[in-house]
């Protein structure tokens, strides 16, 4: 790919990206995303051929650093320090690609009608590489034995909240945008929610806490 069109369509992605996420894919206009790249119209159909193919490639693009945050949480055999990674790797897409994260975030919720199959492949394989590795760790008696695809929703949830309730953070941090104070903060929160409610403290069998919760 030569540098002049690689440089192209990173423009138009990144056009787009805003575009989608402040409007959403049926009220996004070509000519719009156009202007706030720069170009001509026509240059989105040279690159992107539609709309729809324009929009798959931004969620497409999401893809990638789900998935290398997916590899955090299972690089080590070590429940607490795979927890955090995963957990700190997910704050981070939301603080880069608060954009595409939205787009995401917003395909999602409409039942992930237009989300490529690729996509949908790639993810449900990751989702369930991700439950096993919970699930041999509860097994071996290093978690608590909490229901491995719920632990995973909620650390979903948890973390994708800083793209979905703009509004609402807004409002109680006294800030429009998340500084990256508040992105850190956030982490650790979760972090903590998350390793208190399942790791054992010292001495404490994983059943034991079980029944104390």
């Amino acid at each position: 790919m030569s540098r002049i069109r690689q440089h192209n369509q990173h423009l138009i992605l990144a056009a787009a990206s805003e575009e989608f996420a402040a409007k959403g894919f049926d009220a996004t206009q070509t000519r719009d995303i156009a202007a706030r790249a720069g170009m001509p119209k026509a240059n989105l159909y040279y690159y992107f051929q539609s709309k729809e193919n324009l929009y798959s490639r931004v969620l497409l693009g999401f893809v990638e650093p789900l998935l290398h945050a997916s590899a955090a949480l299972r690089e080590s055999d070590d429940p607490v320090a795979g927890l955090q990674a995963y957990i700190a790797a997910r704050i981070r897409i939301a603080r880069e690609h608060p954009h595409i994260a939205k787009v995401f975030s917003s395909e999602l919720l409409l039942g992930a009608r237009q989300l490529p199959e690729e996509c949908r492949d790639l993810l449900y394989a990751e989702a369930q590489r991700n439950v096993e590795c919970l699930r041999s760790w509860i097994d071996r008696g290093l978690l608590a034995p909490v229901d491995p695809e719920h632990l995973m929703l909620f650390i979903w949830s948890a973390t994708r909240s800083y793209t979905n309730l703009g509004w609402q953070i807004a409002h109680i941090t006294g800030q429009q945008t998340p500084q990256d104070e508040d992105y850190a903060r956030a982490a650790a929160t979760i972090t903590r929610l998350v390793l208190g409610g399942v790791v054992p403290e010292v001495g404490q069998s994983p059943r034991a806490l079980m029944f104390a919760t």
